[in-house]
C-alpha cells in the first residue's frame, strides 16, 4: 500500500489533474490524457515505476461488464501486492475509457488490458477477458513480459541478423515492416512476439528510417507482414490482423501462401548501377542521356576500328614495298 500511495504522491507533485475512483485508481477520460501522466511519471521516477497496466473499454455496455465483473477491485489488489506476488515493483494502473482506443490499436474485443513498459505497449491475449479475469494468470502475464521480445531491425542489420537470404541459421523470422504514418499494431505485435518467442523471432522495421529495406523487397504499401524461412519469403495477405491469426499464419497457414525466393542484398557497386538505371528510366533527361552516351560509345567504337583499318592497310603497303 505504501508502494501505491508513493505512485500517487508523485502524480500530484506533478502537478497532474486527473479523477479517481472510490479506490484512488486514476480514471483517465482520454488517451492523451492517459499517455501524458503515464510519460510524466516514468521519465521522472523511472526507478521506481517502471509499468502501468490500463484496462481501457469503448462504451457503456463494456463499462458496465468491467464493473459486473470486478475488474476494477481485482486490478486494485494485483497492484497493491504486485511486488510480494509477482516480483513487480513500481506497477500503476489506470482506468481509459475512449472508444477509439481499441480501433487504433488494431484491437477487436473489449474490454482491453495493456501493459505499458516505458511507453511500449503490449496487449494481454489470454483467455477473454470478458470470460475470465485471473488475477493469477495476469499477474504472471506481467512478469513475463516487462522486457519486449521483438527485434528492432536497421538496414545496416537486416541480413546480418536474419540471414534471410541464406536458410536463416537464426530460425524462422516473423518481421512486421511499416511507415511511421501507419496504425498502431505495436501492442498486437508486442504480444505476437512474447507467443512465438521460443519457436519463431518477432521482428520489426521502420521503413520510413530504412527505406533500403523496402526497396530489396519492393514494398509499396503503408505496411507489410513478412515470414522468412529457409531462404523463402511468404506475404501476409489476410484481413485478421489479431494475434491468434498472425501467430497461426507463422506457424501453419503460411504453406497456403505464394512465396519467392530471397535474394541477397545488393553490393554497393550494384546499388549505384541499380540508380543509375533507375534514373535513366524515370529522369526527363533519362532517354537524352542515353542516347548521348551510346553515340560517345558508338563514336568512340568507330574510331577505334577506323584507326585500327588504317594500321592494317599502312602494314600491308609497307610489305608491298
Amino acid at each position: 500500500m505504501r508502494l501505491r500511495l508513493g505512485v500517487f504522491l508523485t502524480l500530484i507533485w506533478h502537478c497532474v489533474t486527473y479523477q479517481t475512483d472510490e479506490n484512488g485508481i486514476p480514471v483517465f477520460t482520454s488517451k492523451a490524457e492517459m499517455i501524458e501522466t503515464m510519460n510524466e511519471v516514468t521519465a521522472e521516477d523511472a526507478n521506481q515505476m517502471k509499468t502501468i497496466i490500463v484496462l481501457a473499454y469503448g462504451n457503456d455496455k463494456c463499462e458496465k461488464h468491467v464493473e459486473s465483473m470486478g475488474m476494477r477491485q481485482v486490478m486494485f489488489e494485483m497492484v497493491t501486492h504486485s511486488e510480494e506476488e509477482f516480483g513487480v515493483t513500481g506497477l500503476a494502473a489506470a482506468f481509459l475509457k475512449d472508444k477509439d482506443f481499441g480501433k487504433s490499436h488494431s484491437l477487436k474485443h473489449c474490454p482491453h488490458l495493456i501493459l505499458y513498459r516505458n511507453g511500449r505497449p503490449i496487449v494481454y491475449d489470454g483467455d477473454n477477458l470478458h470470460l475470465r479475469f485471473n488475477r493469477e494468470d495476469i499477474g504472471h502475464w506481467i512478469s513475463s513480459n516487462l522486457k519486449s521480445h521483438v527485434e528492432h531491425l536497421s538496414d545496416e542489420t537486416f541480413e546480418h541478423l536474419t540471414q534471410a537470404s541464406t536458410g536463416s541459421t537464426t530460425g524462422d523470422w516473423m518481421i512486421w515492416l511499416h511507415k511511421s504514418t501507419c496504425s498502431d499494431l505495436t501492442a498486437v505485435w508486442e504480444a505476437l512476439a512474447s507467443r512465438l518467442k521460443y519457436s519463431k523471432v518477432v521482428g520489426e522495421v521502420d521503413i520510413t528510417l530504412n527505406p533500403k529495406t523496402a526497396e530489396r523487397f519492393s514494398l509499396t504499401e503503408c505496411q507489410s507482414i513478412l515470414l522468412f524461412r529457409h531462404g523463402k519469403r511468404y506475404t501476409y495477405t489476410g484481413d485478421a490482423f489479431d494475434v491468434h491469426a498472425l501467430a497461426n499464419f507463422a506457424e501453419v497457414s503460411y504453406k497456403n501462401f505464394e512465396y519467392k525466393i530471397v535474394k541477397p542484398p545488393l553490393s554497393p557497386f550494384d546499388e549505384k548501377v541499380e540508380q543509375l538505371t533507375n534514373w535513366l528510366k524515370t529522369s526527363e533527361y533519362g532517354l537524352i542521356t542515353l542516347i548521348a552516351v551510346s553515340s560517345l560509345l558508338f563514336s568512340g567504337i568507330l574510331f577505334l576500328v577506323c584507326q585500327e583499318s588504317q594500321q592494317m592497310a599502312n602494314t600491308a603497303e609497307k610489305k608491298d614495298k
